[in-house]
C-alpha cells in the first residue's frame, strides 16, 4: 500500500517538546556500544541538536542537513538514534531508492494526476523527510530530483539526507552529469553539508546480526559435492519466465522458498532497482550464483551488482552468494565508489567453503 505523505512513527515519541538534547542521547548510546565519537561525528550530532531544537520548538523551516561520507563511517548509527529520539510527528524516513519506487508507481498508475500533485501527495503534512543513501545513478532521475527539491523547500520540508557521495559526485557520469548541476546547486543553497571522514570502519567492528542478510552465506567455488552438502541447487537447463510489473525476467529457478539467479540473468541483462524491490516482495531468501570477479563485466552490470546487495541489505533479504572467487577478488578493480558499500556488506556474510 502506497503512503500518502507522512504519519506519526510507530517507532518512535510523538509529543512535541522542546526538550531535545540530542547531544545528551548520543554521549548515552556511544557509552554503551563502547564507542570513541570523531571530531566530524561531534561536530554532525552538534548539527542535529540544533536542528532537532528548532524543529519542535518553533515552525519555521530550519535548514536541513546532507551528510556523506564512506561506509560505516557512523551515518545511519547517528541518524537512527536522532530519528527515533526526535519528538515530532510531521516526519517521515525512507531509503530513497523505496521513495522513488513510490513515485514511479504514482506517476504511472491509471489516472495518475501531474508530477507536482503527486509530490504534495507524498509529503503532505510533512516537516522532516529523511532520505537514507541518497544516490543518484539513472539520468531519467535527474529531472525528477530537481523537482522534489524545489517542492521540499518552496514548501518549508526540511531535508536530511545521507549519501557516500558529496553534492558533486552525484550522477558521476560525465555524460549526464550537467543534467544533476542545477539540483547540486539546490542542495548547496538549502542544506548544510556534513561530511564524514573518519578512519574506522564502524561496520568493521559492529556487524548488524539483526538484519536477514547476514543469516545468509557465501560460498567460494563450490564443487559438486559440496553444492549438495549444502543443499545448493543446481543449475537447471532452461531458464524460467518471472513476469515483474509489465515486464519479464529469466531466472534460474523460482519457488515459494527461493529465488535463484545466476549473476548473467540478474546483472548482464537489463534489470533496475524497480525489479529487485518488487521481487522482494514475493521472496525472503535469494541465491545469486556464478558471480565472477567485478573487474571482468563492464560498470553498468556492476553497477546492477551493487545495486541489488543494497536492496536485499535494506529488505533484509536472506541472500546465498555463490562467488567464483573471495571476496577481495570479487572487488577489486572496481572504480565505482559504491563498491566500499558492497564490499562491508558482504562481509557480513558467513563464509560456507
Amino acid at each position: 500500500m502506497l503512503n500518502n505523505g507522512c504519519v506519526p512513527s510507530e517507532s518512535g515519541p510523538t509529543e512535541v517538546t522542546a526538550d531535545f538534547r540530542f547531544t545528551r542521547v548520543m554521549a548515552e548510546q556511544a557509552a554503551r556500544a563502547r564507542l570513541t565519537l570523531d571530531d566530524d561525528q561531534l561536530s554532525l550530532i552538534a548539527r542535529l541538536d540544533a536542528l532537532g531544537q528548532q524543529l519542535v520548538s518553533t515552525t519555521g523551516s530550519p535548514q536541513g542537513v546532507y551528510v556523506w561520507g564512506r561506509t560505516g563511517r557512523g551515518k545511519s548509527f547517528i541518524l537512527d538514534h536522532f530519528f527515533a529520539s526526535l519528538p515530532l510527528a510531521a516526519r517521515r524516513r525512507v531509503h530513497f531508492h523505496h521513495f522513488f519506487r513510490e513515485l514511479h508507481q504514482r506517476l504511472n498508475a491509471p489516472g495518475a494526476p501531474d508530477l507536482q500533485t503527486v509530490m504534495r501527495q507524498m509529503t503532505s503534512g510533512c516537516r522532516l523527510l529523511c532520505f537514507d543513501e541518497f544516490h543518484l545513478h539513472d539520468p531519467g532521475d535527474a529531472m525528477l530530483i530537481k523537482v522534489l527539491l524545489e517542492h521540499l523547500f518552496q514548501h518549508g520540508i526540511v531535508l536530511l539526507a545521507t549519501s557516500n557521495y558529496p553534492p558533486e559526485m552525484l550522477l558521476p557520469n560525465p555524460l549526464y552529469h550537467d543534467r544533476f548541476l542545477p539540483s547540486i546547486a539546490l542542495i548547496r543553497a538549502h542544506l548544510t553539508v556534513v561530511a564524514l571522514n573518519g578512519e574506522e570502519d564502524y561496520r568493521e567492528r559492529h556487524l548488524s546480526q539483526d538484519n536477514a542478510f547476514c543469516s545468509g552465506r557465501m560460498w567460494v567455488n563450490p564443487n559438486a559435492q559440496q553444492r549438495q552438502l549444502y543443499d545448493l541447487p543446481s543449475l537447471p537447463g532452461e531458464p524460467v519466465s518471472l513476469t515483474v510489473g509489465y515486464r519479464t525476467l529469466l531466472a534460474a529457478a523460482a519457488s515459494p522458498a527461493l529465488l535463484h539467479f545466476t549473476f548473467t540473468q540478474l546483472c548482464q541483462a537489463a534489470t533496475a532497482v524497480m525489479d529487485y524491490l518488487k521481487l522482494c516482495e514475493s521472496y525472503a531468501v535469494w541465491l545469486l550464483d556464478e558471480v565472477p570477479p567485478l573487474a571482468t563485466v563492464g560498470p553498468a552490470a556492476q553497477q546492477r551488482f551493487i545495486n541489488v546487495i543494497d536492496v536485499l541489505y535494506e529488505k533484509q533479504i536472506r541472500l546465498l552468494l555463490v562467488t567464483r572467487c573471495d571476496l577481495e577478488t570479487l572487488v577489486a578493480g572496481v572504480e565505482l565508489e559504491d563498491i566500499q558499500r558492497t564490499r562491508s556488506r558482504l562481509q557480513q556474510l558467513p563464509r560456507a567453503v
